[in-house]
């Protein structure tokens, strides 16, 4: 397995994955990504709206660049 580093972009703030976690396949890394952005647009970090998340290989490769979503308020 192989580490992939996750790290959380905004125009305000970044905050940097220094540990890693271990994916058996990019594609797998790429859907963590997926995941973490959607987690960061849900929980309505305002320092990230608009940022991505940056994932990196254990040289410090950037391997994607995943965007993180603004959520819309939709009137009932």
């Amino acid at each position: 397995m192989k580490k992939y580093f996750f790290d959380i972009v905004g125009q305000r703030r970044a905050e940097y994955d220094f540990q890693g976690t271990e994916c058996c396949e990019p594609q797998k890394a790429l859907q963590l990504a997926e995941l973490i952005a959607l987690d960061v647009e849900v929980a309505a970090e305002d320092e990230f709206s608009g940022g991505r998340i940056d994932v990196h290989s254990p040289e410090g490769h950037k391997l994607f660049s995943v965007p993180i979503g603004e959520l819309e308020l939709i009137a009932a």
